[in-house]
């Protein structure tokens, strides 16, 4: 009972915490003219767009804004270095006349306000990826009638590497970006430039090992079988996706140093490894039964992981799955 009080009072905060605090990530392709834009399709949203960079080259965004709204836009790399992106916001709304780099369209009738980059000194901690990222340009402005802005992403000199741009400030997930999120922020360390077996590595080892680990106990327990596979399955997900977690958040840290960012990445460590911990627990007690108060259990540590991202949505869903599943479907 002690357990169940100690998970209900971490639900409680979670869900009485902000929804989501992090960007939507998003991964364009062929946006190198302006009639290629990415169309951001609501640009109050905050979005995360990844991107990257070659030779001379140039992206472009597009995004419409009624009055009252703001226009944010942000840039940022991964990377160390001299690379340093800027950007031009273009817009029929906008008197300025910035000199742009040639490579740089203007559309006719658009002004041109430009950002240029800064490299700042060090990298900032991003919590919920977690990754160090290094913040280039930013611009805000509130809109005061309806528009659309144009955004060309460049670097000065023709430095060559990954870039993202943050489009919006409103954090807030549709229920298919949610469900997405841990696939992205695989191919979001992918973008970085590590290598597959960095970035998903300790959560196949973890899930392995641990595989391995409790079906040499299978043998000697007694129970539903099927259950007992399921629970202790979805704990191992959860368990292999905060290791996961944990060796991302450590690289981070090498690159920013310690800083406060990192106890929100704890939560979402600590939070899918002890909750995988008892749930595999669960499947390897002697009997392995589907009581009222194990599915209490389940079904609360399925709905606290789903808020952390954890097992790739698959654990939770599997606990969530257990905890309402009738007990005529389950084998005699």
């Amino acid at each position: 009972m002690r357990t169940l009080r100690l998970l209900l009072a971490v639900l409680v905060l979670f869900l009485l915490a902000s929804p989501v605090l992090a960007h939507v990530p998003t991964f364009p392709d062929d946006n190198s003219t302006p009639e290629t834009a990415v169309a951001v399709p609501d640009p109050v949203k905050s979005w995360s767009l990844y991107d990257s960079l070659g030779d001379g080259e140039v992206k472009y965004y597009r995004a419409t804004l009624q009055p009252g709204e703001r226009l944010h836009v942000g840039t940022f790399t991964p990377r160390q270095g001299r690379f340093r992106p800027s950007f031009a916001v273009m817009s029929p709304a906008l008197d300025a006349t910035d000199p742009v780099p040639q490579r740089v369209t203007v559309p006719d009738g658009m002004g041109a306000i430009v950002v240029s980059g800064q490299r700042p000194a060090t990298a900032t901690y991003e919590p919920f990826a977690p990754s160090a990222n290094y913040h280039t340009a930013s611009f805000d402005q509130e809109v005061d009638t309806e528009r659309t802005y144009l955004i060309a992403v460049y670097e000065p000199v023709n430095r060559t590497g990954p870039v993202g741009v943050t489009i919006g400030y409103k954090e807030a997930f549709s229920p298919t970006e949610y469900v997405t999120v841990p696939f992205d922020l695989v191919q979001t360390h992918l973008w970085e430039g590590q290598s597959p077996l960095l970035v998903i590595g300790p959560f196949l080892l973890t899930f392995l090992a641990g595989f391995g680990f409790v079906r040499r106990r299978w043998h000697d327990a007694s129970g539903d079988r099927p259950v007992r596979v399921a629970l202790t399955g979805a704990g191992l997900l959860l368990i292999g996706t905060g290791v996961n977690t944990a060796v991302q958040m450590g690289i981070a840290l090498l690159q920013t140093g310690l800083t406060l960012g990192a106890l929100v990445t704890t939560v979402y460590v600590v939070v899918p490894i002890v909750s995988g911990s008892w749930v595999v627990g669960r499947g390897l007690d002697s009997e392995c039964r589907l009581t009222p108060r194990r599915r209490l259990g389940l079904a609360i540590t399925g709905v606290l992981t789903l808020l952390t991202w954890a097992g790739f949505i698959l654990g939770p869903l599997i606990l969530i799955g257990l905890a309402v599943i009738p007990k005529r479907v389950l084998p005699a």
